[in-house]
């Protein structure tokens, strides 16, 4: 399971960041082409200056955002939890413009209440099926919220980007060029057991005096420790939260 929060929004900078330096993925200059399904990256940074995409993105652009697998090729992350943001927008000015407002803090604390109250939802009635016994709905409700409440306030400390990087990407059907934006990805970082002590403590109000209050949170913050997405595009977000809750 991905051991990251994702989040996706819906723009974010593009100049003036350093990458994190790691060995190169052999793709460079404009020729470069990285497919993913329909997507095929057109341009990127330092393309023009015939440097080569790190590997670091090449696996983000495959879906790879686990610690596990980044730390393979960014040095520095062992112990840490990581977060990776994914921006997309169709104007690069855009999208460093949104960068330089964005509060990282606030959007991880709204990520986490959303995904706390499906996962919640979510393992109830997973429990009602395996128990036979249904939860009336304005308990469902009720814990839900509950879960919600905990989490909206939450900050984190210790968040640090450590590498940013972008790409102009074209999704191609039919043969034929069906979109053309820009993305952007960040990478941060903190202390992984910082993490779950924040964590901890957010969720230390919730309810947990009955076996299946246990098991309730126990579910919910496993989950919040996987990959978690916020995006302007509801589909998008609609997508990395059935990832979250249904595996």
């Amino acid at each position: 399971m991905k051991k990251i929060i994702l989040l996706i929004c819906a723009a974010m900078m593009m100049a003036g960041c350093t990458t994190t330096k790691t060995e190169g993925s052999g793709i460079k200059g404009k020729s470069a082409s990285v497919k993913t399904g329909k997507r095929v990256i057109v341009d990127y940074q330092g393309a023009t200056l015939g440097k080569e995409v790190p590997d670091w993105v090449v696996q983000l652009v495959e879906g790879q955002y686990s610690q596990q697998v980044l730390s393979k090729v960014m040095p520095g992350l062992e112990g840490k939890k990581v977060f990776v943001t994914l921006g997309r927008g169709d104007n690069l000015d855009f999208v460093q413009n949104w960068s330089d407002l964005v509060d990282i803090e606030t959007e991880v604390a709204g990520t986490l209440e959303r995904v706390a109250g499906k996962a919640c939802e979510s393992a109830m009635n997973g429990q009602s099926k395996a128990s036979g016994k249904q939860y009336e709905p304005s308990e469902i409700t009720r814990t839900v919220n509950m879960y919600r409440a905990s989490l909206v306030n939450v900050r984190l400390s210790g968040l640090e980007k450590i590498a940013t990087y972008w790409l102009e990407t074209q999704v191609i059907e039919d043969k034929k060029v069906t979109a053309d934006y820009f993305e952007y990805y960040a990478v941060w970082a903190m202390d992984e057991k910082l993490f779950d002590m924040q964590l901890k403590q957010a969720m230390s109000k919730i309810d947990d005096t009955t076996t299946q209050s246990q098991e309730l949170k126990s579910v919910v913050s496993s989950k919040l420790k996987q990959s978690v997405a916020i995006s302007n595009n509801d589909s998008v977000k609609n997508e990395a939260d059935d990832f979250i809750v249904n595996n």
